[in-house]
């Protein structure tokens, strides 16, 4: 009966140290897998953003950090986004004009 317990404690242990190695594989495998997937979303971003398609590059900086929210590459393209749609908006915004009196068509 001991050498039946050595022998499946054994079998258990080899057993758990091969689950061991192929997942600790199988985890770098994702991670870069992950990685490769945010950076195609902050590649796409940053392009948009040089066509001045800032709602493309909003979109795609969004698709990044929801592909991985611990990576911070996803997060630093959805800042470079807002700040040029901000930047943008305050380009279109109207000009006050310098004198009461133009207002009163005086």
């Amino acid at each position: 009966m001991q050498k039946l317990s050595i022998i499946v404690g054994a079998i258990l242990l080899i057993s758990a140290s091969i689950l061991s190695y192929v997942s600790a594989n199988n985890g770098a495998k994702m991670l870069a897998k992950k990685d490769a997937i945010v950076m195609k979303y902050v590649d796409a971003s940053d392009a948009a953003l040089e066509d001045e398609d800032i709602k493309h590059a909003i979109k795609y900086a969004k698709l990044a950090i929801q592909a991985d929210p611990k990576s911070p590459k996803g997060y630093v393209c959805y800042k470079n986004a807002m700040d040029e749609k901000y930047q943008a908006e305050e380009g279109d915004a109207p000009q006050a004009e310098e004198s009461d009196e133009s207002m009163m068509g005086c």
